[in-house]
């Protein structure tokens, strides 16, 4: 590839276009550095388009990778299967219908990940996962043939036994089940899909694609883990780090494996540098009057969790949070759609903030968040004050007792005085730094 300057990205959900977006912001100022980045028809191309507006970054361009799959891929959710029992004629009649679906995809999603790569030249692939099976496979297996490296950016931390515990991933069924013959092949040409999980048996993704795609050349090693594939993996969480050294061994983790910043924390740390400044914009921005920063972090509510139950609690934990404070700032998530959550605006004193959480947070003096939100890690990392609900609180409506604790945290954040000098942060390797070198 002669132009070594073109970083590839490929965004397989709006978590991992959000993380790409930090990456190109923070390496604005090199002009001669091109970003493209290619959505999975999951991401929310046009919010991906005003963010890239409002930044100002005209040297970065979007490609949708499956425009007709855009249509129909919000009305299917191919990630929540349990096996269910069919009879023979059933089971033939699906094994035709997910032949022909699944090798039209490979080939189409090969043929338009070769045309990106021919036309665009990267120098360097960055992607968010390695195991998911999806567009990120058409471009590994291009990056090997032309010999172009690909490296997983430190976004997102999602633990084998998170996966494992979330009911919507994997193929399930109970132990005591007899296996689909699809699974027995499985187990055998890649025993290392198949996890325990309680009274449950989980393949990483359904058997029958796991065939297909290990007879067309798509064939991950560990689904479970990050790095079967990807020449270099990046990750900002010593956990992840030792989890991946542990699955794949140490010897083949060596001189692939780094512990870095998120593609995030450079923007962090400047905004930390910069509170003052912030703190000020927000206040006249939102006009906020108060003496504290606060700041609540929502989660991304989960596919089988109600909407009805969170929009309510999210309602009750802002109505909560200003009995003890004048104002507090909302940050959504990134997959949260703003229409549905702007109602929290109509309580006064919370604001719905346009800015993404890594430009603020290093100026908030309180933040609320669900206890398995990856916040957390900058919470701690800046010395921030905290207030922390269970995620899995959300999927319910929260009762008079849990709601009785969440204020009496509250009450005693009241009380807890925020240092006046900002502590000394430690840092890692920059992100930006390391693709810069690459390159």
């Amino acid at each position: 590839m002669e132009n070594k300057k073109t970083v590839l990205m490929i965004a397989n959900s709006d978590t991992a276009a959000n993380g790409f977006l930090s990456l190109a912001e923070r390496m604005h100022n090199r002009e001669e550095i091109k970003f493209v980045m290619v959505c999975h028809p999951r991401v929310r191309i046009k919010g991906a388009e005003e963010k890239i507006q409002k930044m100002g970054m005209n040297r970065l361009t979007l490609i949708d990778f499956d425009e007709k799959a855009r249509v129909t891929d919000g009305k299917r959710n191919d990630r929540n299967y349990r096996y269910k029992r069919d009879s023979l004629v059933i089971s033939l009649g699906k094994a035709a219908v997910n032949s022909c679906r699944i090798v039209s995809g490979n080939i189409r999603g090969k043929q338009c990940a070769r045309d990106i790569i021919k036309r665009e030249r990267p120098g360097i692939i960055l992607l968010y996962a390695d195991n998911k099976s999806e567009l990120e496979k058409f471009f590994i297996y291009y990056a090997k043939k032309l010999k172009i490296r690909t490296v997983i950016a430190p976004i997102c931390f999602a633990s084998i036994a998170s996966i494992l515990s979330n009911p919507t991933n994997g193929f399930r069924l109970k132990k005591e089940d007899a296996l689909p013959v699809s699974a027995k092949i499985v187990r055998r040409i890649s025993p290392r899909s198949e996890r325990c999980s309680g009274e449950e048996r989980v393949f990483f993704k359904q058997p029958f694609a796991e065939i297909m795609d290990r007879l067309m050349g798509f064939y991950v090693p560990n689904p479970w883990v990050q790095g079967s594939l990807a020449d270099i993996v990046c990750t900002a969480y010593p956990e992840q780090y030792d989890e991946i050294k542990r699955e794949l061994g140490r010897d083949t983790a060596e001189g692939r494996l780094f512990l870095t910043e998120s593609v995030e924390d450079g923007i962090i740390i400047d905004g930390y540098l910069k509170r003052k400044q912030i703190k000020e914009n927000l206040s006249g921005k939102y006009r906020l009057h108060g003496k504290k920063t606060v700041v609540i972090a929502f989660s991304e509510r989960l596919q089988q969790w109600s909407r009805e139950n969170d929009l309510y609690n999210k309602g009750l934990i802002v109505q909560s949070v200003l009995e003890y404070y004048d104002e507090a700032l909302v940050s959504l998530h990134p997959k949260s759609d703003l229409d549905e959550n702007c109602f929290l605006e109509k309580y006064e004193g919370c604001h719905i903030a346009e800015e993404p959480l890594r430009s603020i947070i290093g100026a908030a003096d309180l933040v609320i968040y669900a206890d398995r939100s990856s916040v957390a890690r900058w919470v701690e990392w800046l010395q921030i004050d905290r207030v922390v609900y269970s995620s899995f609180s959300m999927q319910d409506k929260w009762t008079e007792e849990m709601l009785r604790e969440f204020k009496e945290k509250l009450a005693l954040s009241v009380k807890t005085e925020t240092e006046s000098s900002l502590p000394e942060l430690e840092r890692r390797a920059d992100f930006a730094d390391f693709i810069l070198d690459l390159l």
